[in-house]
C-alpha cells in the first residue's frame, strides 16, 4: 500500500469518528430537550368596572381591539353622580373615568395599554355600581406559558433559568428563560406547567402573534446528567459561537 493510499484511509477513517462524534452530540443534546405540548402567551389584564350605577349610552370599543391608557371606553349617564352632585359633593376624575357634574355622565377610560378582550355591556343597558363593563389584557408585560408531559427522570432535571425557545406560529424563534415552574393534574396525569420570561416578546414586530392567548410553541433545555454533559455543552457553545444554535 502506498503512502497516498494510507493517508486517503486513515483520512477516511478520521472523518468518520468525527461525523459519528458529532452525530452522538448531536443526539445527546436533542435528548436534552422537550417539546410543549401546550404553550399559550400570558398577559396581566384589568377589569374596567362601573362605579356609578346607571344607562350606558354609549360604547367606543369592540373586543379585540387595541387600546391606549386614556382611550375612552364607555359612557353612562348616572343619578347617582346627579344626586350626590345636588348634595352639595364634589365627584372627582380619576385615571379610571371622568365625571361631566353638569348632566351626570360618566366616561370610563383605559388605564393600560392593551388589548380589549371582553365587551360585557352594551349601549342602552342600565349597569349597577361595581358591575364589569370589560376586560383589557395589558401589551406588557408577557409570559409565556408552557405545559410538558414529563417522566419523573425527567422532571427532576427541569431548573429555574433553563433556555426555553419559543416558536411563534410564523416560526419565528424567541428565546427565554424558566422563572417558575409548577405541577398540575390532568385527567390523571401529572402536568409541568413553566412560566417563561421572553424578554423581547414585546417587541411591536411580534404584536400580532403574541396576543394574550396567542398559540405558541415552547422548546425547554433540561439539565444534562449525561457522560456527555461536558462534551455537548462545548458542542452546544460552538453552534452558538457559528450561529446555528
Amino acid at each position: 500500500m502506498t503512502w497516498s493510499n494510507r493517508f486517503r484511509l486513515w483520512g477516511g477513517v478520521a472523518a468518520v469518528l468525527v461525523i459519528m462524534v458529532l452525530l452522538t452530540l448531536l443526539y445527546n443534546q436533542r435528548q436534552s430537550r422537550v417539546a410543549s405540548v401546550t404553550a399559550t402567551v400570558d398577559a396581566p389584564s384589568a377589569l374596567v368596572g362601573s362605579n356609578y350605577a346607571g344607562v350606558l349610552t354609549e360604547t367606543f370599543i369592540t373586543a379585540g381591539q387595541d387600546v391606549a391608557a386614556g382611550d375612552r371606553l364607555f359612557t353612562v349617564v348616572s343619578p347617582d353622580v346627579q344626586n350626590a352632585v345636588a348634595n352639595g359633593l364634589n365627584v372627582a376624575d380619576t385615571a379610571a373615568y371622568t365625571v361631566d357634574e353638569e348632566t351626570g355622565t360618566v366616561t370610563y377610560l383605559a388605564v393600560i395599554d392593551g388589548q380589549v378582550t371582553d365587551v360585557a355591556a352594551t349601549a342602552g343597558s342600565f349597569v349597577n355600581s361595581g358591575t364589569s363593563l370589560a376586560t383589557i389584557a395589558a401589551s406588557s408585560p408577557k409570559t409565556v406559558v408552557a405545559r410538558f408531559e414529563l417522566e419523573p427522570v425527567d422532571y427532576s432535571r427541569v431548573e429555574t433559568g433553563a433556555r426555553v425557545i419559543v416558536n411563534l406560529a410564523d416560526n419565528t424563534k424567541l428565546e427565554g428563560e424558566v422563572t417558575d415552574v409548577s405541577v398540575v393534574t390532568d385527567n390523571g396525569e401529572a402536568i409541568t406547567v413553566a412560566y417563561v420570561t421572553v424578554p423581547t416578546i414585546t417587541d411591536a414586530a411580534y404584536a400580532q402573534l403574541t396576543r394574550a392567548g396567542s398559540p405558541v410553541q415552547a422548546i425547554m433545555e433540561l439539565r444534562d446528567d449525561g457522560l456527555l454533559a461536558g462534551p455537548t455543552q462545548a458542542f452546544r457553545g460552538f453552534l452558538t459561537q457559528i450561529g446555528l444554535r
